[in-house]
């Protein structure tokens, strides 16, 4: 084998990785609140309010996982 197969094998097996890790786990941390669900008021600590990003779950989708496989069930 050639140098540029090696290499190709390598890209395709780590793309086909990442497919399948987006397949099995969907999910991470989300981003914005760190995955606490919910965040304190500034002013009154005992106030709570829902992360505008993933609407209080504390998870957001992986990269990719939209444009490959839609939204999960």
């Amino acid at each position: 084998m050639t140098g540029e197969w090696i290499i190709f094998l390598l890209v395709a097996t780590v793309v086909l990785g990442y497919i399948g890790s987006l397949r099995i786990n969907p999910w991470v941390k989300c981003s914005r609140c760190n995955g606490k669900q919910q965040g304190k008021g500034k002013i009154f600590g005992y106030a709570h309010h829902f992360c505008s990003k993933c609407k209080g779950t504390g998870q957001q989708l992986r990269f990719g996982r939209k444009f490959i496989f839609g939204p999960p069930r």
